[in-house]
């Protein structure tokens, strides 16, 4: 059985390939959060000596990386930092680990004018996030001899642990009758937590090796994403209000016409993803 090793184990998506891969590997995760899934190492990403350690003494076969900065403002706030975990941390664990090496990427790398993007297409990130994600796929490529980049963008899901996540704040906002306003001029195709674990899972299955796009096949925006999952959970919609990302005015750019084409992964393995609506009724038939 093979061996894998899971870091950012204790996140939204860490969480749900976990699920998927129990019984099926030998999975340990990595994180700064204790995580009760599967044998877990608390450990810092950055920390040359921890992963040096954990690589050494589990000798795995594959390594899956979500461990990430992901908040958008606190990535060009915190440069160094961003730097740190999103890229730095990929190449000492490539300099330790010559396997199969598995990283989640965004849309981010993609400056949002003329979306959504195939893989072809040249990229030009406009904050510091997207910049340090794009920076990690150049090292993935000059360092790894078998690798697999995953681009994907605005993860969803609704879970009890978290409030990182896009569906707990507007669910817990409408529910305590809490105004929100929600960017209107943001465009991507979101995909549930869930299903992407489980793309991933598919490709580790089979090997699959270079890179994909992976989103939902709606492209929509915030707003109009907002507005179903209030209609779905039997919530109040004229709670939620639409506002310019100008309006915003929040510390990094946001790219407006972003999101991922997905033909090259469904034609290379048949990957489709559900519709929201079909991801949000499994969602919310679960709450």
């Amino acid at each position: 059985m093979k061996r894998i090793l899971v870091t950012g184990a204790s996140g939204q998506l860490g969480r749900a390939f976990i699920r998927k891969t129990i019984g099926k590997y030998i999975v340990l995760g990595t994180g700064r959060k204790y995580f009760d899934f599967c044998p877990f190492k608390k450990g810092d990403i950055t920390d040359r000596n921890f992963i040096k350690q954990t690589v050494d003494g589990y000798m795995p076969d594959a390594i899956v990386h979500f461990a990430a900065m992901t908040g958008v403002d606190e990535c060009e706030q915190n440069h160094s930092e961003a730097e740190s975990i999103n890229t730095a941390s990929v190449e000492q664990i490539l300099n330790e680990f010559s396997g199969y090496f598995i990283f989640i990427s965004t849309d981010y790398v993609f400056d949002g004018k003329d979306g959504p993007y195939s893989e072809k297409e040249k990229t030009n990130p406009i904050n510091v996030y997207g910049k340090t994600k794009l920076e990690a796929e150049s090292i993935i490529r000059s360092h790894s001899q078998k690798w697999l980049i995953l681009r994907t963008n605005v993860l969803f899901d609704y879970t009890d642990w978290t409030t990182a996540s896009f569906v707990n704040w507007v669910v817990s906002s409408l529910r305590n009758r809490k105004s929100i306003s929600v960017v209107l001029d943001q465009f991507n195709n979101p995909i549930w937590t869930d299903h992407l674990a489980q793309i991933i899972y598919s490709l580790m299955e089979i090997d699959a090796t270079g890179l994909y796009h992976s989103g939902g096949i709606d492209y929509i925006s915030r707003y109009d994403f907002a507005l179903m999952i209030a209609k779905k959970f039997k919530l109040d919609s004229s709670l939620v209000s639409p506002i310019t990302t100008k309006a915003l005015n929040q510390r990094a750019l946001r790219p407006l016409k972003g999101g991922l084409r997905t033909e090259k992964i469904t034609d290379d393995f048949g990957i489709i993803s559900p519709s929201i609506d079909e991801a949000l009724s499994a969602i919310s038939g679960c709450t």
